[in-house]
């Protein structure tokens, strides 16, 4: 749901977290990341990617718009940015939540990377969907950011097809 372009995922652990960070390692969430991460990007190119972290505490305002952690996957590279602040960086999202999961489990924050650059993470602003807003706009459609409000069927239906071709080449 709120697929603005094609080939948009989300990609969660099973067990439920508010953000990534709180994701336990013994899970092996972040290497199944990797792999995934890795088999988009071979397909599709340059994927990028971001994450509202929340935190379990409602009180606390957050840009995530779900209490489960999930990673939003995109085909293609946009001119998304992180507010200022003091910035963690590293190589990709699967070595972040290894580096760095310890000191933000409990923190909201903004994650975002992509196969071309290194992933940076940065304090929570609280702007509701605050990456899928910079998206919207990049893609010349700025008012349908809301997914809810705008769940994206046809890009939902594309999507589902590119990845059943994209399974079906697998396995051939």
């Amino acid at each position: 749901m709120g697929a603005l372009v094609a080939g948009y995922i989300l990609v969660s652990p099973v067990e439920h977290v508010p953000n990534l960070c709180s994701a336990s390692p013994e899970t092996g969430f972040a290497e199944f990341l990797g792999q995934v991460l890795e088999s988009l990007g071979s397909r599709w190119g340059e994927v990028t990617y971001w994450e509202h972290g929340g935190v379990s505490a409602p009180s606390i305002p957050t840009s995530a718009c779900v209490d489960h952690a999930h990673l939003h996957v995109v085909p293609g590279s946009y001119d998304l940015r992180l507010p200022t602040g003091t910035t963690v960086y590293a190589p990709d999202a699967p070595a972040m939540l290894e580096e760095h999961s310890a000191e933000w489990r409990g923190r909201p924050y903004l994650m975002l990377g992509s196969t071309g650059s290194p992933c940076a993470l940065v304090e929570d602003v609280g702007v509701p969907q605050y990456f899928r807003r910079q998206l919207a706009t990049a893609i010349g459609k700025p008012d349908l950011w809301d997914y809810a409000a705008f769940p994206g069927e046809a890009n939902v239906r594309a999507t589902l097809t590119l990845l059943r071709d994209f399974t079906t080449e697998a396995t051939e």
